[in-house]
Order: structure tokens, then C-alpha cells, then sequence
């Protein structure tokens, strides 16, 4: 059963003649009936769900906390590559900045009364040097007393609105909390971004399931994106045939229920519905063809992943 099963059951006469005796002696009359043909068709055993795991970087494998058919839960670490030191160095500077912008902003946040006395202070200095600036001028009229007055004036506006702002916002500056919540925010986003690096040494577990295909050793050098276990959930079973062709799949329906042969298990005969069929179609080898995916509804301890079947989907 290595190749595509399709049966297609030829047509069955089935003729039953009806003798009537008529006044003018007509022949028998005979009915015809058509069976429609069966559809079979090939498919593979799959877990319900898996999910093939990799390290995002490359390194050298330190621990490898599991074994295959261990069951884990999602987050749980796998395996882990050996420590980078420049990585680890990286997050502790970041750990550092981040506190030191929080400490700038809280010691900033707590002299919120002695900035606002300051910014008055700041204020009534500059209205003080602003009025001798105008003297000066009075006095002599000349152009470099006009330069230092209006110099002293820009000063003085631009101190008494600081102190009006500060005031209104209970001693603290906006644009200095701004610039000092700014820092905070890039500190801490540095930080997250060296944890997630650093963490990404870590292989963990994307669902709850069990371990399946571990190819991992320590002091295993492992690359990017380099398949090194699944984890499947073996709850539940599904057969997927993508060999249907366009005239067989307009014959099968979502929730339609088939009977399905294990080539391993020939004296299993196991129930399933079919879940899906897909909308997108695949050509194989001047063939169109669909993938129809069914969930067993009924299952065997001997079930095991990869096994081939034949899906019968006849009524």
C-alpha cells in the first residue's frame, strides 16, 4: 500500500425483472442500479500536535535535562548551551544603567520641594540682574548695555517660565521627568534585550507534550535553527492523505466518518472524522491533488508515529 489506493468498484447489474401480464402482452421491464465507486486512499499516522525545537544561537551544549518519552511541560528547559561570558557582561551593564536612571528619577521625584525653591531662587536672581542690566542701559544707551539687557531679559523670562512650570507640576520639570523617564525606559529595554539573549541558551519546551527524536549530547556543538528534538502531543491521533485527487475530495465532507487499515497492524480496524480538507491544492506529477486531514476516534496502544494507513472514506 506504498502507492495511492483508489478502488473504484465497477458498476454492479443488479436487474430485477418484473413479469406483468398485460392485455396486450408487453415484455418485462427491467431496473438498473449503479453502486457508486469507493475512495481510498493512502495516509500517514501523526500526532495531534508536535513541534520541532532549535536553539536560536549557536554554542556548545552544556546540559541536556531530558530524555526521549519524557513528558514536559511548556516553558520547561530542555537543554541549555554552555554560558557567554560577553553576553553576561553585556546584561550586568544594562542591569546597571537601568538602576541608575530609576535612582536619577527618584532622587529627582523626592527633591520635587527643593527644585521648585530652587527654580524661585533661580527666578528672583535673574529679575535682580535683569534690572541692573537696564540701568547700565539708562545710564550709557550704548549698544553693547542694549546686548546685556536683552541677554538678561531672555534669561529672566525663560527662568520665571521654568519656575511657573515647575510649580504647577508639584516641583517637578516635565521636560526633565521626560528625559529622565526616557533614560529609564532605554535602560530597561537594553536590559530585556540582554536577558532574552542570554536566555536564548536555553532550549525550551513550546507545548506540554512528550519528547520525541532527542539528537542532543553534551558538548554537542549545535547551529541555528538546527532540529534537535520534537515535543508531540500523543493524546490523539490523525491520519493525513495528500493524495486525494479533485474528482475524489468533491466526495468528502468535513465531519464525514471513514474506517481506517494500519499496513502495520492488519487486524486493527480503527474509526476516525474527518477534521479537514484542504482548500489549497498541490500538483503532483501532472496531478491535482488535496490534503485531507482525519482525527481517530479511536486509537491503539500500538499506534506509533510515521505508521502508513488506508483510509477508506465509502459510506
Amino acid at each position: 500500500m506504498k502507492k495511492k489506493l483508489s478502488i473504484i468498484v465497477l458498476s454492479a447489474l443488479v436487474i430485477t425483472i418484473i413479469a406483468a401480464c398485460s392485455p396486450n402482452g408487453s415484455d418485462a421491464q427491467a431496473t438498473t442500479t449503479v453502486a457508486q465507486p469507493a475512495i481510498i486512499a493512502e495516509g500517514r499516522l501523526l500526532p495531534v500536535k508536535a513541534l520541532d525545537h532549535s536553539f536560536a544561537v549557536s554554542g556548545q551544549i552544556a546540559e541536556v535535562n531530558v530524555e526521549s518519552g519524557d513528558e514536559v511541560r511548556k516553558g520547561q528547559i530542555l537543554a541549555r548551551i554552555q554560558d557567554s561570558a560577553e553576553l553576561n557582561a553585556i546584561l550586568a551593564g544594562a542591569e546597571r544603567e537601568a538602576l541608575a536612571a530609576q535612582q536619577a528619577l527618584d532622587d529627582y521625584v523626592a527633591a520635587a520641594t527643593e527644585n521648585l525653591a530652587e527654580a524661585q531662587i533661580e527666578a528672583i536672581l535673574a529679575r535682580k540682574r535683569r534690572t541692573t542690566t537696564l540701568n547700565n542701559f539708562n545710564a550709557s544707551g550704548s549698544t553693547e548695555s542694549r546686548a546685556r539687557l536683552d541677554e538678561a531679559t531672555g534669561e529672566m523670562d525663560r527662568l520665571q517660565a521654568l519656575f511657573e512650570r515647575i510649580e504647577a507640576n508639584d516641583g517637578l520639570d516635565p521636560d526633565q521627568m521626560n528625559t529622565l523617564e526616557a533614560r529609564g525606559a532605554s535602560a530597561n529595554a537594553n536590559v530585556a534585550s540582554a536577558e532574552e539573549a542570554v536566555d536564548a541558551l536555553n532550549l525550551r519546551a513550546a507545548m506540554n507534550g512528550v519528547v520525541s527524536d532527542l539528537n542532543l549530547t553534551v558538548g554537542q556543538q549545535v547551529a541555528p535553527n538546527e532540529v534537535v528534538l520534537a515535543v508531540a502531543d500523543f493524546s490523539e491521533w490523525i491520519i493525513e492523505t495528500d493524495n486525494l485527487t479533485e474528482f475524489e475530495v468533491v466526495e468528502i465532507s468535513e465531519g464525514q466518518e471513514v474506517d481506517v487499515a494500519l499496513d502495520a497492524l492488519p487486524d486493527v480496524n480503527l474509526k476516525g472524522e474527518v477534521v479537514q480538507v484542504n482548500e489549497r491544492f498541490e500538483e503532483k506529477r501532472g496531478d491535482i491533488t488535496y490534503t485531507v486531514t482525519i482525527l481517530l476516534t479511536e486509537t491503539d496502544p500500538l499506534l506509533r508515529w510515521g505508521m502508513t494507513a488506508a483510509v477508506n472514506f465509502s459510506e
